[in-house]
């Protein structure tokens, strides 16, 4: 068996999400949700798309406005602040940062360079995704043929996207995926690795957030749904992430055009 991983540099990006560290303390950088409140200047880290760099920044200003003291809380409470000032990253952000990382270290420039925003219709909406494309970025538009490709299960790679549109109850969730290690024999994959930003509806106030999971091949001519999909200890109906694909009106595996080789 032999494995392919994302770059150094896109896997670090991931653990700066996953171990967010603050006054000394780790943290998986909570799932953003849109609680409808109105939005400070626009700030990306406001609306679920910041750098680890930025949520760092953020919540020590939310810190210090509020004279909470941050080396005073434990894990738990820490948790809880990032949440209750709704501080956290959503799932086409956290893939931004992952992809822009993974592009630079392969010497394409960063995404900005690459990404096009056709569903943007008017002039204005497309100068101003342009210009903040990382607030403008969402799952709809990573999906999209001016952005990516289909690829099949047996061709996937790290660096791919795992994504879905239209599941849940109102058919109106959209989520995504990231490969960041494949593992192959024979020169077909038999173990896929991902992470994403998501919230199951078990895992309580404080443990959403930066999750993994692997999905184990038992014959790649069959539909990655079809697969074995672990995460969290749990598979089949137990795994609400599989649960989501199962629900939704469509999914695939894309590759940014970036990468066609």
């Amino acid at each position: 068996m032999n494995s392919k991983t994302l770059s150094k540099e896109a896997l670090n990006i991931i653990k700066e999400y996953k171990e967010m560290e603050i006054s000394g303390i780790k943290i998986s950088c909570p799932y953003f949700i849109n609680k409808g409140q109105k939005i400070r200047a626009g700030l990306k880290v406001m609306i679920g798309k910041g750098s680890p760099k930025d949520i760092k920044e953020e919540i020590t200003l939310i810190a210090l406005r509020k004279k909470v003291d941050l080396k005073k809380l434990s894990k738990k409470e820490l948790q809880k602040f990032f949440i209750d000032n709704n501080i956290g990253i959503d799932c086409s952000g956290f893939v931004f940062y992952v992809l822009d990382a993974e592009i630079k270290s392969r010497k394409l420039g960063g995404l900005k360079r690459h990404l096009r925003f056709p569903l943007a219709k008017n002039p204005l909406r497309k100068l101003l995704a342009q210009i903040r494309p990382v607030e403008n970025t969402n799952v709809k538009s990573l999906a999209h043929d001016k952005n990516s490709f289909e690829v099949m299960l047996s061709q996937i790679e790290p660096g791919d996207l795992i994504t879905l549109t239209g599941a849940g109850k109102n058919n109106n969730f959209d989520h995504i995926l990231i490969v960041d290690k494949v593992d192959y024999e024979n020169d077909l994959p038999v173990a896929i690795h991902y992470t994403h930003s998501l919230k199951w509806s078990t895992d309580g106030e404080l443990n959403h957030g930066i999750k993994e999971g692997v999905i184990e091949i038992s014959d790649s001519k069959n539909s990655i749904l079809k697969q074995k999909w672990t995460e969290n200890k749990m598979t089949g109906k137990q795994n609400e992430t599989l649960q989501r694909f199962m629900t939704a009106k469509w999914f695939g595996i894309r590759r940014l055009v970036a990468f066609k080789k």
